[in-house]
């Protein structure tokens, strides 16, 4: 028995080692809304995302990309020179913020608070879509309004 455990996993082991399965991959963690800065080794000439609407990239210099985090999960980023040599492959792992929330459950109804000096409702994905609808077209009215007056102070 214990001959065919060891067989097992030496085969395993030998199955990842074939497949090209690197034991040290490169992996961040990210927080929604949240920016991060990371530094590239050599200059980005094209960046693909797996799943943008987990995370989102920009470059800000050669070598200075900024990694943003849009919904919980997993996606990877990987990075090209200029030749379409891969430079890098980040797994991407993107967390709800924890510090500072409060979730209410009403029922099924879910309704997501973040409180620093005062709890205020703040749209999750999660929500219940009555709440999410009402709270983020609040905030985008709001956000449009400010660049109304912003555009007609430039004037």
């Amino acid at each position: 028995m214990a001959r065919n455990f060891l067989s097992a996993v030496i085969s395993v082991i030998l199955a990842f080692a074939a497949t090209g399965v690197n034991a040290q991959t490169n992996e961040m963690w990210l927080t929604i809304d949240q920016v991060r800065a990371y530094d590239m080794r050599q200059p980005v000439a094209s960046i693909v995302v797996g799943n943008p609407v987990i995370a989102d990239v920009s470059v800000q210099a050669n070598n200075k990309v900024l990694l943003y985090g849009k919904a919980p999960g997993l996606t990877n980023i990987y990075f090209f020179d200029k030749d379409g040599n891969r430079l890098e492959n980040l797994n991407i792992r993107v967390q709800s913020q924890t510090n500072d929330m409060l979730v209410v459950y009403r029922g099924t109804q879910r309704t997501s608070y973040t409180c620093t000096n005062n709890c205020e409702m703040t749209p999750v994905i999660g929500d219940s879509p009555e709440v999410f609808d009402v709270v983020s077209g609040q905030s985008s009215s709001k956000n449009s309004e400010i660049r109304t007056q912003a555009q007609a102070n430039e004037r």
